[in-house]
C-alpha cells in the first residue's frame, strides 16, 4: 500500500509536470525574466523533462519491484525536483505557470519527505555494505561542497568587502542569489552530512549519499544545458567556468553510477 501511494504521487508529478515544461519550451513569452536568465529557465525545463521525470518514474517503477537501487533513484530525482520547483516558484518572475510551480514543489517535496521517512535505512545499508566504494563517494561530497562553496561565498564575501551587491544578483535583476540560497543553506550541509555519515558506516549515510549523488548529477547535466543554451544566445561563460562544471558533472554520474551500480549486486571488494 505504501508503495502504491509512492506511485500515484509520482504519477501526479509526472502528469502535471509535462504540460508545465512543454508549455516552457514551445509558448513564446512564457517567461517574463531577462534575457540572461532565459537559458537557465529553457534548460531547466528541457532537462526536467527528459531527464528529472524520467528518472522519477523508472525510480518509482523499480521501488515497487523491491530494487533498493530503484528507490534511491526515486527519492533522488524526487530531490532534483524539489530543488528545481523551488527554483520555479522563489527564482522564476511570475507568469501564468506560477501556481503550476507551487503544486509541483509541493507535491515533490511532500513526496520526498514521505518516501524518506518509509525507507528502511538499515536495509538500503545492507543493500550496499561491502558493495560500493564508500571513501571515494564520500571525498567527492566534500570535494563538491568545497569547491562550489568556495565559489559561492567568495562572490558573497566579496561584495560584503567591497560595500557593493554581488556580480551575479546585478545581472540577473533579482534581489538574492537563489542558487546561493539553495546550496549553501541546504544541499552542501547536506552533502557534508552524508559523507560523515557514511564514512562512519551509518544506515542513513547510505541513503543520503544516494540520494544527493542522483540529485547533483541531474543538476550538473542542468548546468551543461543550461551553458550551451547561454553560449547560443550570446551569454557565454568563461572556459574555466564552463570547463569545472562539466567535469563535476561527468565526475558526478561516474561516481552516482560506481555506487548506485553496486547496490542489489552481488558483494564485491569495497574500495
Amino acid at each position: 500500500m505504501r508503495v502504491r501511494s509512492e506511485l500515484w504521487l509520482s504519477a501526479l508529478i509526472v502528469v502535471l509536470a509535462v504540460p508545465v515544461h512543454l508549455a516552457g519550451l514551445l509558448v513564446p513569452g512564457i517567461y517574463r525574466d531577462p534575457a540572461v536568465l532565459l537559458p537557465q529557465d529553457l534548460g531547466t525545463d528541457l532537462v526536467t523533462l527528459c531527464v528529472g521525470l524520467s528518472l522519477l518514474v523508472g525510480g518509482a517503477i523499480a521501488t515497487q519491484r523491491g530494487s533498493q537501487r530503484g528507490r534511491l533513484v526515486w527519492l533522488g530525482a524526487l530531490g532534483y525536483l524539489v530543488y528545481a520547483y523551488g527554483m520555479y516558484a522563489l527564482g522564476v518572475r511570475w507568469n501564468p505557470l506560477f501556481l503550476a510551480y507551487v503544486a509541483l514543489f509541493g507535491l515533490s517535496f511532500f513526496a520526498l519527505a514521505s518516501g524518506l521517512m518509509r525507507t528502511d535505512a538499515a536495509r538500503i545499508r545492507d543493500a550496499a555494505h561491502g558493495r560500493v566504494p564508500t571513501r571515494s563517494v564520500a571525498a567527492y561530497l566534500i570535494a563538491i561542497t568545497t569547491m562550489v562553496a568556495a565559489l559561492w561565498l567568495g562572490e558573497e564575501a566579496g561584495a560584503l568587502l567591497r560595500g557593493t551587491v554581488p556580480p551575479s544578483v546585478v545581472q540577473f535583476q533579482a534581489p538574492t542569489n537563489i542558487v546561493h540560497v539553495f546550496d549553501l543553506g541546504i544541499v552542501l550541509p547536506a552533502f557534508v552530512l552524508a559523507a560523515v555519515m557514511l564514512l562512519r558506516d551509518r544506515p542513513w549515510g547510505y541513503v543520503l549519499a544516494g540520494v544527493l549523488l542522483v540529485k547533483a548529477s541531474t543538476i550538473g547535466l542542468w548546468v551543461a544545458v543550461m551553458i550551451w543554451l547561454s553560449a547560443q544566445r550570446g551569454f557565454g561563460s568563461p572556459p574555466a567556468y564552463t570547463a569545472f562544471f562539466l567535469t563535476l558533472t561527468l565526475g558526478g554520474v561516474v561516481v552516482s553510477w560506481r555506487f548506485l551500480g553496486r547496490i542489489d549486486a552481488e558483494p564485491t571488494t569495497r574500495r
